[in-house]
């Protein structure tokens, strides 16, 4: 069973993070880790991949006889790839009737030669161990072997943990170090001139430096978490920007997956407020990246809400992000801030990976800012995270600094395929005071204007019903040759548009929608001689 604490409090709970590290590092059937240090009761931790063919008294026994082998070998590393090719003897023919045929084994060796446990890896088909994993096996041993001894010596507990995290955190600097050289290198190497086959490659190698990266990010926080080093920062932040900015970082990657973003912003959430601006883009980048990775179809809506706060001085807000994906079991709700924990289907068809930290990372952060974290899921439908937090007033000026009836007397026709998209867009004008008109169906559209309705503004989703964006306006402006009728092209983020169809429309609005960027064009048109700055 995996240590879902926080801290490292003691020698057993180096060795569950040493047995997690280990069974995402080699592709081995069987991990064994055995301690016996002088402890109370020794320590033997067991992990099998596929056969389970070393667990309890049986894993021991075959512990007990690798062991022997490994004081013959003068108390050093042993390295069997098939059993059949060594010399039989006692121990080798155990081992053999117990179905493993190559094994590793490292002691854990102090500095005065004493010997008091060992790390084993072991398959139940003969294998060629590489010198790498030799010799990373040996470091690990090391590093064990270390923090046992530290556990021995020290007189103080804080002492020992914060030494230990502090191990954790160097090696996740040290790693990543050479990793953002590969990356780089990776990241030139996709700008030059590839075969097919070489592109294919290079695009695997990219992928895997971005999870090692995400998991080496995951580990230093976590690493700074148990040290107890993060503090909260208290300085002025614009909570809407820092918002719309992250959820546009995600948007050009779920484009990709073909996925709506929408966004949504209370327009009575201030402007300007107290708090970590850093730790509240840290929770929504690790949550707009797991509803990016685990939604395959449909949308993402993220959403900011002013909630009535605790007193005058105080802004309370909830950032909810909804997605429509692969959703979590009603019964694994209560594990999912746990952390190295992953709650979707092993057997599913889609490898997703991680390291499990992200969601206690954002836990840990929403709380250490006085605020809390809840998740909302029914499997096969989706998730939904809501963080809500308690920022400090910077000023009382509202968020967005004009009146509510700015764009009275308007008359405003939304062509949207998305449901979600085509409310909140209708939502937001109508608080402006725009008489709205909104739609689904394309045929709608031209039936409107056939009959004589007078619209100020059309917004044009980019494909809408099987229809593009190109060929409407083309319509639109055949069914308006009276009348100079203004269009504006909603377009996803990272949409390549040539000059033809630039030239159809009045304005690009780029999607998931800004508020502010919105009210600007329109107030930009020339039938509108108002700006923001006026007002």
């Amino acid at each position: 069973m995996e240590n879902n604490s926080l801290s490292i409090h003691n020698i057993e709970d180096a060795a569950d993070h040493m047995l997690f590290l280990l069974k995402h590092m080699l592709n081995v059937n069987t991990i064994i880790i055995s301690i016996n240090a002088g402890l109370s009761e020794p320590i033997h931790k067991f992990y099998n991949r596929y056969k389970e063919f070393a667990q309890g008294d049986e894993g021991l026994s075959l512990l007990e006889n690798i062991g022997a082998l490994i004081l013959l070998n003068n108390n050093k590393t042993l390295r069997v790839s098939n059993i059949n090719d060594h010399d039989t003897s006692e121990e080798l023919e155990y081992i053999r009737t117990k179905g493993v045929h190559s094994f590793i084994g490292i002691p854990l060796v102090f500095e005065d030669g004493r010997s008091y446990g060992t790390i084993c890896v072991m398959d139940q088909a003969a294998g060629e161990y590489g010198e790498e994993d030799v010799k990373m096996l040996y470091a690990l041993a090391i590093f064990l072997t270390y923090l046992i001894e530290l556990e021995q010596k020290s007189d103080s507990a804080e002492r020992r943990i914060q030494t230990k995290n502090d191990l954790f955190s160097m090696l996740s600097h040290e790693l990543r170090t050479p990793m953002n050289g590969i990356v780089g290198m990776t990241d030139l190497m996709l700008t030059t001139e590839m075969n097919e086959q070489q592109k294919y490659y290079m695009e695997i190698i990219n992928e895997s430096n971005s999870r090692l990266l995400e998991f080496l990010n995951d580990m230093l926080e976590f690493s700074k978490m148990e040290a107890g080093e993060l503090s909260v920062e208290e300085e002025p932040f614009d909570l809407i920007s820092t918002l719309e900015e992250t959820v546009y970082l995600f948007s050009t990657k779920a484009l990709e997956k073909n996925l709506e973003v929408v966004l949504n912003t209370d327009s009575e959430v201030p402007l300007y407020v107290v708090g970590d601006a850093m730790k509240v883009r840290q929770i929504i980048m690790n949550l707009l990246n797991n509803a990016v990775k685990f939604t395959h179809e449909g949308e993402i809506f993220v959403e900011l809400k002013l909630l009535p706060a605790r007193d005058d001085e105080q802004v309370c807000v909830k950032i909810a992000i909804q997605d429509t994906g692969i959703g979590i079991e009603e019964e694994k709700l209560n594990l999912l801030f746990n952390k190295y924990t992953q709650v979707h289907d092993e057997n599913t068809i889609h490898h997703y990976g991680g390291t499990g930290l992200g969601l206690a990372i954002c836990k840990h952060l929403a709380e250490l800012m006085g605020g809390h974290i809840q998740a909302l899921s029914k499997k096969g439908e989706g998730s939904t995270f809501e963080i809500t937090l308690f920022l400090n007033k910077y000023s009382n000026l509202p968020s967005i600094p004009f009146e509510t009836e700015v764009l009275a007397g308007k008359n405003i026709l939304v062509i949207d395929d998305n449901l979600t998209s085509l409310q909140v867009i209708s939502s937001m004008l109508e608080d402006w005071g725009v008489h709205v008109a909104s739609t689904q169906n394309p045929t709608q559209v031209f039936q409107w204007i056939s009959d004589g309705l007078d619209f100020d503004l059309i917004l044009i989703d980019k494909d809408i019903g099987g229809l593009n964006a190109i060929t409407m306006a083309e319509q639109i402006s055949k069914l308006t040759t009276h009348k100079k009728l203004s269009l504006f092209l909603l377009a996803p983020i990272g949409t390549n548009l040539d000059d033809e169809t630039k030239s159809l429309f009045e304005s690009i609005i780029i999607k998931p929608i800004r508020k502010l960027h919105l009210l600007n064009t329109i107030l930009s048109l020339p039938n509108h001689n108002k700006s923001t700055d006026e007002l």
